[in-house]
């Protein structure tokens, strides 16, 4: 059965890490930790590679979440992809640990206005 958990989270850290600029396109490494409250309680840890010039941005990114979801402990690892044509969040098969283990899915993150993030996961567990 397909489930949906929703949460709030802060962005605690952003940290570049190395930058590359050649033919008018930057690449930037950057590490980035959040804070999550809600359906989906936890903190996660992100590796990121940008790359950005004058007419377009994307990135690739994994997300590493320890924590729980819908009161289930362990953690899982997302699989981040953005661009011009949108952005892609899915749960990276196998990654679940402990009581999210067999876990898969993807999720949505939005910012209102007044710059308040938002994730939605929408998952499968065995067993829940």
């Amino acid at each position: 059965m397909t489930r949906t958990a929703v949460a709030a989270f802060e962005l605690d850290k952003w940290d570049p890490q190395a930058q590359d600029e050649a033919g008018g396109t930057e690449f930037a490494r950057v590490l980035i930790e959040k804070t999550f409250t809600g359906a989906v309680e936890g903190a996660s840890r992100v590796e990121m590679l940008t790359a950005s010039n004058e007419t377009s941005r994307a990135y690739v990114a994994f997300e590493r979440f320890t924590g729980s979801v819908d009161g289930r402990k362990g953690s899982f690892v997302l699989r981040h992809t953005a661009g011009d044509e949108g952005l892609s969040l899915v749960l990276l098969p196998g990654s679940g640990t402990d009581e999210l283990a067999g876990i898969s899915g993807s999720a949505d993150i939005t910012v209102d206005e007044a710059g308040k993030h938002t994730f939605t996961l929408v998952y499968e567990l065995p067993g829940a």
